[in-house]
């Protein structure tokens, strides 16, 4: 069974700045780094490498996402904005959603890598992969960034795949402690996809990711959230 790695290099430089947490540096929060930051993804491609794994994977190249690809998922308002901030070096383009230099660029190549990873396997590359991606995207709705996501990553990889012919149905299953608002706001009215959030109920956003919500005209009954309790664990069998 071949397994498909993709990663970039660029995708580390998304800088997010600086916070304590999510918190920005202040009178009484001592600087520190944000909690969206390279670290912890550059150390796990390390350990694939140093540990020998990376042999046994098959390497994919990504390549950046075009802005007619953005536009099957997001507004052009949107677009603008990300590309405006990025431009201007800093800035938020949504609640927690920070934005560096040459952050408009980078996340079109992190939308790539996530596309890249299941073209792959559709044309039967490989049997599965991985997409080692930052800046992340299940919380990008179609108007606004949130939650450290300017763009969404499945949703335009999706779309794309689905306007190439390469995709018809899919079933996208989001297992984080915090729901996927902006993925399920992208599929909620399509039947074509179903979507399936595992997180934590009522954390993040506030709000979202009520067991009610299972879609809407042609789409109800396509969105399933899955929301748990604090310190739910899994049971390994």
């Amino acid at each position: 069974m071949a397994t498909g790695y993709v990663f970039h290099e660029q995708l580390m430089w998304h800088d997010t700045g600086s916070s304590a947490d999510m918190m920005p540096p202040g009178r009484f929060v001592e600087p520190g780094r944000h909690l969206e930051s390279p670290g912890s993804k550059r150390r796990l491609n390390n350990l694939i490498q140093v540990s020998g794994l990376s042999r046994h994977l098959v390497p994919i190249i990504p390549e950046p996402v075009s802005v007619e690809d953005l536009l099957r998922v997001h507004t052009q308002r949107h677009v603008d904005d990300i590309r405006m901030l990025s431009e201007r070096g800093s800035g938020f383009a949504g609640p927690q959603a920070p934005i560096g230099l040459n952050s408009f660029d980078i996340a079109l190549l992190s939308a790539g890598t996530t596309y890249a990873a299941m073209r792959a396997v559709l044309t039967g590359r490989v049997d599965n992969a991985y997409a080692l991606a930052r800046p992340p995207g299940h919380h990008a709705e179609p108007d606004q960034a949130m939650g450290n996501c300017l763009f969404s990553n499945i949703g335009v990889s999706v779309r794309r795949l689905q306007h190439e012919g390469l995709l018809g149905r899919a079933a996208v299953v989001d297992w984080d402690v915090h729901h996927g608002n902006g993925t399920e706001t992208v599929f909620y009215s399509d039947p074509s996809v179903l979507t399936i959030s595992v997180h934590q109920d009522n954390l993040y956003p506030t709000g979202r990711g009520a067991l009610a919500d299972n879609g809407k005209g042609d789409g109800e009954g396509y969105n399933i959230n899955i929301p748990l309790p604090a310190g739910s664990g899994m049971l390994m069998l």
